[in-house]
């Protein structure tokens, strides 16, 4: 069976509020001779930042010449793009391989892949393809939260790094920070080191401690000094503990990112007896790269950024503010339903010269002219337009002046269906 064909049947669906949902996938990882087991595995929780984290581990171990899988979501043109193999995306063939394999214990247990939604495939696929490539790390991203998200089927993290940790998906996660902080912490499981942004909420932090020492986790802290140089819209020069580092991602949330990359790296080389060397930290920043995260594109002037919540929405601002833009960029905007919609508007309203507003290819996607008309309602003097999303970036270029930008955001859903010609 073609790739095109399995994706178009797998379940969309999340499998939430179910109780046994992960029992159910640690079966089937037992069916699969626990194809985790076989891998030291980092998995990364948070809010935000998980993505970029990740990217910069991935090329850091890369660049020092160990082999690496790296897991994250969602997708944004392709996706493949979920899978990293050592540098690359995963080829489709790769791919289905995978796939088969696991689709062949479902069926040696009288079930099929309708019994699996679309992110609990992928993340066993992920994990098969991994080991069939025998690397020495996987690099594993939650998808949403922790407690109930299908990379707790993982049966032992040697690594559980925490980023950012704010207010998202409240009403699947909990309401306030506590209860989401307490789902993401449940990943934790003995004898894992566990390490976080050095600069979570206080109420955070000690949900982390307290979960680790429950479970027999170690907690690993590390205080780097890590300063921003410089920061353009052509990258970011960050100075960790008095040393240079050109980063190939961009954003001054980045220092944040790299304070958590630098702890798992020394928690590895505590744990490994492995060095991590200067060269290698600095060719792997230089190299990182994540489709969506403040992705930008300086020759057609396009900033594509996934950023989907208040304290994303803010960083992706802050970045924007130091670049000391000539012109207020246009920008591309489509959300979902469930969000804070309302007070994400209020930061972005003043920062853009006008709008166009589109539908993300989502079923919880906010209609682009309902989006249009709350904009209207809190900014009458904005020029916001509701388009079609495969007609959005056609339409901010005829508009776009010389030296002004154009901003895609919203969600990474957005990005996907206004760009996915594009890449």
């Amino acid at each position: 069976m073609s790739y095109e064909i399995i994706k178009q049947q797998l379940d969309k669906s999340w499998r939430l509020f179910d109780s046994e949902r992960i029992n159910f996938l640690c079966e089937v990882m037992t069916w699969l001779s626990h194809p985790d087991k076989d891998i030291r595995i980092i998995q990364i929780a948070g809010t935000n930042g998980k993505g970029s984290t990740g990217a910069m581990l991935r090329e850091i171990i890369l660049a020092s010449g160990e082999t690496v899988g790296h897991f994250t979501s969602p997708a944004v043109f392709n996706d493949c793009e979920q899978i990293w193999l050592n540098g690359n995306f995963v080829s489709q063939e790769a791919w289905v391989t995978a796939y088969e394999d696991l689709n062949h214990q479902l069926t040696q247990h009288n079930l099929t892949i309708a019994n699996l939604s679309y992110f609990e495939v992928w993340t066993i696929v992920a994990l098969l393809i991994f080991r069939q490539n025998k690397v020495t790390y996987a690099i594993i991203e939650a998808g949403l939260g922790g407690r109930d998200d299908a990379t707790h089927m993982i049966s032992y993290g040697d690594i559980v790094a925490y980023t950012e940790i704010g207010l998202d998906h409240q009403n699947i996660l909990g309401h306030n920070i506590e209860s989401i902080a307490q789902n993401k912490a449940d990943l934790i499981t003995g004898g894992t080191l566990v390490v976080s942004d050095l600069e979570q909420v206080s109420a955070v932090t000690k949900i982390l401690k307290r979960t680790a020492k429950r479970e027999g986790a170690h907690w690993f802290e590390q205080h780097d000094t890590i300063s921003i140089q410089s920061e353009t819209v052509n990258g970011l020069c960050l100075v960790i503990n008095q040393q240079r580092y050109q980063l190939g991602l961009n954003g001054a949330f980045q220092r944040r990112n790299a304070a958590v990359v630098w702890q798992v790296l020394s928690a590895l080389e505590l744990r490994y007896q492995v060095s991590f060397n200067i060269a290698a930290r600095q060719k792997g920043l230089a190299n990182s790269f994540m489709v969506g995260r403040m992705q930008v594109d300086t020759i057609n002037r396009l900033v594509w950024d996934g950023a989907h919540n208040i304290d994303a929405v803010r960083a992706l601002l802050e970045t924007v503010k130091v670049w000391q833009l000539s012109t207020r960029p246009i920008l591309i905007l489509g959300v979902l339903s469930d969000k804070n919609y309302d007070d994400m508007l209020a930061y972005l309203l003043p920062v853009f010269s006008e709008i166009i507003a589109v539908t993300p290819d989502n079923p919880r996607a906010l209609a682009a002219e309902d989006l249009a008309d709350t904009i209207k309602k809190l900014a009458p003097n904005m020029t916001v337009t509701p388009v079609a999303s495969q007609e959005a970036l056609a339409l901010a270029q005829q508009k776009q002046g010389k030296n002004q930008y154009i901003m895609i955001t919203g969600s990474f859903y957005t990005l996907r269906s206004v760009g996915e010609h594009y890449a």
